[in-house]
């Protein structure tokens, strides 16, 4: 179990008057890390590409698969944990992405978190002392030397100010704008590499996904900018009841260190505790859905790193104080491993906390739009309108046609609305999905938008906590009332009656041109001059599987005369010709299985 704890104060520490210089080994760090990625692509390459080409070595990969995969996951997750900086942000993002990962991937790449060793203490105190001026000692009645927890850029401390605040000081990493400099180069190259893959080119502009981290990443190491993102989210969230912000003190804090409000509280992921201590898990998920709703839908800016270590539960009963424990605290802000002692009624009031807002995502009209509109067409069960919202995210390729997208979806809908999240992940359920949208989903048309990334990676992280806080969590129950509200105040917005008249325009347009063009249809089919829209390139792949599979009949066929004939010859004691006709059968059969760029 863990929970934030209030550790042992001790006098404020002061750095020594002068240390050795890190030893960062800039093109060393570089090549290592190039050369792991570039080891990964040789991999991908030789196994999972070219040996997938050829019949006779298809089944290795596609046995293999998932075994090699977490093994290059593992390695991974080793060399992050040495190397440090971008590497861990890397994988804690990947291990976010259940959506596109496979849970034994994500699963391995999950421990990260709590696997960043932390950076010596006197160059942590020699950053205090030259951001802001001064040793802690004069800074702060009370610093604990041991960090409550220890991330890929920073490391945070607990400590009391001279006015008696107590805080939770976040300093960053030393030299760590050059480790991230230079891991960014590394992964750059590698992304320069891969993303000319057809598979990959096809589906999104991986550069432009790089550069979004990239810009992400930059802003966490700006502390204004995260004491900002905060305080933006604190008011916007300020009328949410249960849900709390801790206030940042931007006053007191540089680029590289904050100083905020210390928090209590139980992980969010820790069950047992939340249990121990009476907390209701159906409404904390509801809680929880509901402020990421609002950030989404209503804002526009939203914490994009909800995983548990940035999440808490403080208890609010009178008793609360037996339920969470003194202990030392272990990782961020002052997790413990002690499970709390004492019990509580079902239903003990609570608040849900969110920390570290340098990660947060930003989404404009267009986007916000557009998923308002997809919500209400999930709440309301309308597929069409869902892939229209889509559409206007840009996550469908241009040009691409949506008729298979509107049946799938159709389908996803039919198996999935209403039921909660336990229902939604049986075998059942994906079994009844899968096996009818197979044919339509094989090709379809989906890219990922560069600044939808960090939206995917939060509602991918946002839906995993809900069903873990309460696998029967039935997420529509929350949804419709959203939607309706969400209808209900563009109702009451300014324009409204201007958003009316375009829509009237709209509908008097079609109506005074629908005879025409009734008229119109009516006259080309008469005269047989209607014409059918066929998408050539789905219908030139299939043709080219139907010459293939025509090949392969024609060459079996013949081999296998040729090889019955070798036998027939053999019979009849003429050895050399039926040596020829099975050569030539077997010839035969190496044309007929060797590979010709299947697609």
């Amino acid at each position: 179990m863990q929970t934030i704890t209030n550790g042992p104060q001790t006098a404020p520490a002061r750095p020594p008057a002068k240390l050795p210089p890190l030893n960062i080994r800039p093109r060393r760090r570089f090549l290592r890390i190039s050369w792991y990625f570039l080891g990964v692509i040789v991999h991908v390459f030789l196994i999972d590409i070219l040996l997938s080409r050829w019949r006779l070595t298809r089944w290795y990969p596609r046995r293999s698969g998932m075994r090699r995969w977490i093994a290059i996951a593992r390695s991974f997750r080793g060399l992050a944990v040495q190397m440090g900086g971008v590497l861990i942000k890397l994988g804690q993002f990947l291990s976010s992405r259940a959506d596109i990962l496979p849970v034994q991937i994500t699963d391995e790449l999950a421990g990260l978190q709590d696997e960043v060793p932390p950076a010596p203490l006197p160059y942590i105190l020699a950053t205090i002392v030259a951001e802001l001026g001064a040793d802690p000692a004069d800074l702060f009645d009370e610093f604990s030397p041991t960090p409550v927890a220890a991330a890929s850029l920073g490391q945070v401390f607990f400590g009391k100010l001279r006015d008696g605040r107590e805080v939770a000081v976040k300093v960053q990493r030393p030299r760590i704008d050059e480790i991230v400099e230079i891991d960014l180069r590394a992964v750059e190259w590698a992304v320069r590499v891969v993303r000319h893959y057809p598979a990959i080119k096809r589906r999104a502009d991986l550069l432009a996904l790089f550069e979004e981290f990239k810009r992400v990443l930059l802003e966490e190491l700006d502390y204004l900018q995260e004491a900002q993102n905060a305080t933006a989210i604190r008011g916007n969230l300020a009328s949410m009841p249960g849900v709390y912000i801790p206030e940042p003190y931007p006053e007191l804090s540089t680029r590289r260190v904050l100083i905020m409000e210390r928090i209590s509280g139980i992980k969010i992921n820790d069950i047992e505790a939340l249990e121990r201590a009476g907390i209701d898990r159906n409404e904390l998920s509801h809680r929880f859905y509901r402020a990421y709703l609002h950030q989404w839908f209503l804002d526009g800016v939203f914490h994009a790193d909800p995983h548990p270590g940035n999440l808490f539960v403080r208890v609010e009963a009178p008793a609360a104080s037996a339920l969470v424990p003194a202990a030392e605290p272990a990782s961020r802000n002052g997790t413990s491993d002690t499970p709390p002692t004492g019990s509580a009624r079902p239903g003990t009031p609570c608040t849900l906390i969110f920390i570290d807002f340098g990660m947060v995502g930003r989404l404009g009209s267009r986007a916000m739009d557009a998923l308002r509109q997809g919500t209400v067409a999930v709440a309301t069960n309308d597929p069409a309108r869902f892939v229209q919202a889509l559409d206007h995210l840009g996550v469908i390729l241009p040009g691409a046609d949506r008729r298979p997208i509107v049946q799938a979806t159709t389908i996803l809908f039919r198996h999935t609305y209403d039921r909660s999240i336990r229902e939604l992940t049986s075998a059942e359920v994906a079994e009844n999905v899968f096996g009818e949208v197979e044919h339509l989903v094989r090709d379809l048309p989906f890219q990922m938008p560069q600044d939808l990334i960090y939206l995917g990676r939060a509602v991918s992280m946002v839906s995993g906590m809900t069903t873990a806080l309460d696998p029967d969590i039935n997420l529509f129950e929350t949804l419709r009332p959203f939607a309706q509200e969400l209808v209900t105040r563009e109702s009451r917005d300014g324009d409204w009656v201007e958003r009316a008249r375009k829509e009237l325009t709209s509908a008097g347009q079609i109506l005074a041109t629908l005879p025409r063009q009734m008229d119109d249809f009516y006259k080309a089919a008469n005269r047989g001059e209607l014409q059918m829209r066929v998408d050539l390139s789905r219908l030139e792949r299939s043709m080219r599987r139907v010459e293939r599979a025509t090949g392969r009949l024609a060459g079996a066929i013949v081999a296998s005369g040729l090889f019955v004939g070798g036998v027939l010859l053999r019979i009849n004691t003429f050895a050399a010709e039926a040596r020829w006709a099975w050569a030539a059968a077997a010839l035969v059969a190496i044309w007929t299985l060797w590979p010709r760029g299947e697609r």
